[in-house]
């Protein structure tokens, strides 16, 4: 029997939804597929689930092959499908909390790197358990534990370093996998099996029984070595894990490194004595005496008694020869002892190389290879990064074309602004036509009744209303979720008070979730902002819009009419005619301007690169892996939006022909200022055709602002709902917590003193320890079992179940949708850009009062004083939050 530990795997909960689930995502996601032509690749993949990965994890290299053969699947399907398909996987973990009585504690995430990461890990559980199981009495047995626990720390490695930071990137919290996931734990297993593989190095070269003590000693080094860099590893800084091992298994690793430092010494104490150095032969011995003492008292938490038994037997081999060596030093040899600061350092040989079996390092390939002995499943499907790199196509062509459209925005405001400064076109109207409606405001009038217009607005802002209400409305019963965990809380709490110590409070446990809803309330908040501006221009120039939209009787009763008769005038002023030319000019720049944008878009509409992106995927991708990158696309995304170019340079040159063009209006002004006779008829007959050339653009700025506050609202609504959900998903997650603390609390007797949670010592194979050349082994097996989860946080190590972690909880403006952009400002010069959602307000509104707060007397739950969850405000983090 082995005196190795096993290590445990991790239990993966039924996927009962998860055929369906890619079934549907297919039909969803996938334009050009039908879900139906891959079910028989969803049923191949979910019975390698059921098989391998949800039924028992037994260490036996068949099994080990399935897993790999499922991991290959999944790596390849990772090409095909984002990671986060909606669908959760599910985990325990594999060492209990030390104060947890029962293992129902999962981890959930909507991550197939999770998936992926959870098998790796079991495969190198798989493998250091099938070492452990080796009895190592002879040399194959020990090759093929070696052959194990190398692969073991090679698939742990792999782990670390490419689907680890994966993994972490896609998390809100950094913990939120659960301890198993993080740097600090992967690394002190990886390391953990490490020494064990070291060991078995050791024990070869012990049994050969031909290598000399010093190289014995050396590679006894570096087994301590080893086990010493796993405990290092257990404490990191970042997440330190030594919280979730066992006692037995922390003891275990102590003891091993003081066991194999003080067989190195003893080894080198052994060459001292054959190199007549008696007295470092004295020193080194003991030390290792030391060392083997301060292993044994590590020993007494639950450590196997093979394990203790070696050490012992090596402290008697120790405290023999020191017996001896003392007594012919001072008998005979009479040398002087240094201290054990002056001896030479004793560095370890490492004899283990790190093997990454290929079905892990490269599993695509061997899939593809044919070592899988089964075709990649989803082989039909266009990859993802084809999905993608369609989908940043298309960004770029939006974004192309929002540039361009915003362009003419911003030099259509400058035209109109510059226009309104100089008094033009009325002033020039009012004196070509004293009677009637000039031709331009004719067509004006015509475009704004066409297009819908007062209705048109009205129907506009009073949708934006409805969707900013709408907005408010859905953070609001997000909030009322956290509300009402809070008031469950408080509840909870009144009737059983001893549960307030088992897991952090409602107030702690929501942090993150108040941290995005602050940043949700900002942006409401602004965007509220934009909708009264716009809102105000309505009321200012609604009247004007309305005789601009009621058509010519209307526009004619409100502009006065003049004639030549009545004012003097026999022939308009000869400035005229020039400035009416610039004008005219002007008008067509605009024109120009909007069938620019309008060809922009149908360019846009028409331009579908799907068929050259596909055949430049199947051109590039590398060795029929069939993983796409998105950078291979650049040339040909730089290629195809070429087309663009002609209308970016024509856009681009309209603002220089504009500025010559306002400036020759300024001056033909001037001039056509200097000689127009002054007239109180034809000065008001020129006012209010200014009026209706400026309702015009008015009209035009308020419909584009409320159609860009219904897009805003829409996407900010899809928003609004995941987070809902996501805040629906805490409160049941906390409702589950309350029922398995108290299931744990009722197992519990409280009188009796406090269970020991250390697995009972298991019985382990007697390994041939460093004690003389003459000790042979004898054998033993282990039957440890040990798997459970932890909490989802990772500190403080002693509350019981953490809320779930979520895509949707970080903090920060990065993932909000931008607020709707200002008002356009064509009268006052160029348009501003949208600015960011101002930071969430120190002091806010206090949170409503929650049911058990309202109805709780006087104590320690009801006094706000004492009750730490009905303190502060509820968008301030305290209270209900």
């Amino acid at each position: 029997m082995s005196n190795f530990l096993p290590v445990p795997t991790k239990r993966a909960l039924p996927l009962p939804s998860f055929s369906q689930h890619l079934l549907n995502y297919i039909s969803t996601h996938f334009r050009d597929a039908h879900p139906e032509a891959f079910k028989r690749d969803v049923e191949s993949l979910v019975a390698l689930r059921k098989e391998w990965v949800e039924a028992k994890a037994e260490g036996h290299p068949e099994i080990v092959r399935g897993l790999m053969r499922y991991h290959a699947q999944l790596a390849f399907l990772s090409t095909k499908f984002p990671s986060d398909i909606s669908l959760q996987f599910t985990y325990h973990l594999p060492f209990p909390p030390s104060y947890s009585l029962t293992p129902d504690a999962p981890i959930s995430l909507a991550s197939l790197t999770f998936e992926r990461a959870s098998v790796l890990y079991n495969i190198a559980g798989l493998y250091a358990s099938m070492a452990a199981a080796e009895r190592r009495a002879e040399a194959e047995s020990i090759k093929r534990s070696l052959g194990y626990l190398s692969a073991a720390a090679g698939v742990l490695e792999h782990l670390i370093k490419n689907l680890l930071p994966t993994l972490q990137s896609e998390l809100s919290s950094p913990h939120a996998a659960g301890y198993d996931m993080s740097d600090s734990f992967l690394s002190t297993i990886k390391e953990f099996v490490r020494a064990e593989a070291q060991e078995c190095y050791w024990q070869q070269a012990v049994l050969q029984g031909s290598y000399k003590n010093g190289l014995i000693g050396k590679l006894s080094m570096k087994v301590s070595e080893y086990y010493k860099a796993a405990l290092s590893s257990m404490n990191g800084t970042d997440y330190p894990s030594s919280s979730s091992f066992p006692a037995n298994w922390i003891a275990h690793i102590t003891v091993k490194q003081n066991h194999f430092e003080a067989a190195a010494q003893y080894r080198l104490s052994q060459e001292d004595l054959e190199k007549s150095r008696y007295g470092e032969e004295i020193a080194r011995l003991r030390v290792a005496e030391g060392l083997a003492k301060k292993g044994l008292e590590a020993g007494k938490k639950g450590v196997a008694d093979s394990v203790i038994s070696d050490l012992k037997n090596l402290q008697a081999a120790v405290k023999a020869a020191l017996d001896r060596a003392v007594r012919d030093n001072d008998l005979v040899y009479v040398c002087p002892i240094p201290p054990a600061n002056q001896l030479a350092p004793l560095n370890g040989v490492g004899m283990v190389k790190v093997a990454i079996p290929n079905e892990v390092s490269e599993p695509i390939a061997w899939l593809m290879g044919g070592g899988a002995g089964m075709p990649a499943l989803f082989s039909a499907l266009v990859p993802y990064g084809v999905h993608l790199a369609l989908s940043i196509y298309d960004d770029r062509k939006d974004t192309l074309v929002r540039e361009l459209d915003g362009k003419r925005e911003e030099l259509d405001g400058i035209a109109a602004s510059t226009l309104q400064s100089l008094n033009l076109p009325g002033s020039i109207q009012a004196l070509e036509r004293p009677v009637g409606l000039p031709p331009s405001l004719l067509r004006k009038a015509e475009e704004v009744d066409t297009t819908g217009g007062v209705e048109r607005i009205r129907s506009l802002l009073e949708e934006v209303s409805r969707l900013s209400r709408a907005n408010s409305q859905s953070l609001s019963d997000a909030m009322d979720i956290l509300d009402q965990e809070a008031t469950e809380e408080e509840t909870l709490l009144s009737r059983q008070p001893e549960l307030q110590s088992g897991r952090p409070p409602s107030h702690i446990a929501n942090q993150p979730l108040i941290a995005t809803a602050q940043q949700y309330d900002a942006t409401i908040r602004q965007a509220a902002g934009s909708d009264a501006t716009v809102k105000v221009k309505w009321g200012e120039w609604g009247h004007l819009i309305e005789i601009l939209a009621g058509g010519e009787d209307d526009i004619n009763d409100y502009i006065p009419s003049s004639s030549s008769a009545i004012n003097g005038y026999s022939a308009l002023p000869p400035s005229v005619r020039p400035i009416r030319a610039s004008l005219e000019d002007l008008d067509d720049r605009i024109a120009h301007r909007a069938r620019l944008v309008n060809d922009a878009k149908n360019i846009a509409a028409a331009d579908d690169i799907r068929p050259a992106v596909l055949s430049e995927a199947t051109r590039l991708a590398h060795g029929g892996t069939g993983d796409v990158k998105t950078e291979w696309f650049e040339d040909l995304f730089g290629r195809s939006l070429e087309k663009y170019d002609r209308i970016k340079e024509e856009m681009e040159a309209e603002g220089s022909k504009q500025d010559i063009l306002l400036e020759q209006i300024r001056g033909q002004n001037e001039a056509f200022i200097s000689e127009r006779k002054d007239d109180p008829i034809v000065k008001e007959r020129e006012r209010k055709l200014q009026d209706m050339d400026l309702a015009y653009w008015k009209w035009r700025e308020i419909v584009d602002n409320a159609e860009e506050g219904i897009k805003f609202y829409n996407s900010f609504a899809e928003m609004l709902n995941q987070f809902k959900g996501t805040c629906t998903q805490f409160l049941n997650s906390r409702r589950a917590d309350v029922g398995q603390i108290t299931k744990q609390f009722q197992n519990v007797s409280f009188n009796d003193s406090a269970p020991s949670h250390a697995p009972p010592p298991p019985t382990q194979e007697h390994q041939i320890f460093d004690t003389s050349p003459s000790y042979h082994p004898q054998s033993h097996n282990s039957t440890s079992s040990i798997s459970s989860p932890t909490p989802r946080v990772p500190s403080p190590a002693k509350t019981f179940l953490a809320h779930p972690s979520s895509n949707q909880w970080q903090s920060g403006a990065d993932f909000l949708p931008p607020p709707p952009p200002p008002p356009i400002l064509r009268s006052g010069g160029i348009q501003t850009q949208p600015r960011s959602a101002p930071p969430p307000p120190s002091v806010s509104t206090p949170r409503r009062v929650t049911r058990a707060s309202a109805a709780a007397a006087k104590g320690p739950i009801g006094d706000a004083e004492k009750n730490p969850y009905a303190k502060g405000t509820r968008r301030g983090g305290g209270g209900v939050v």
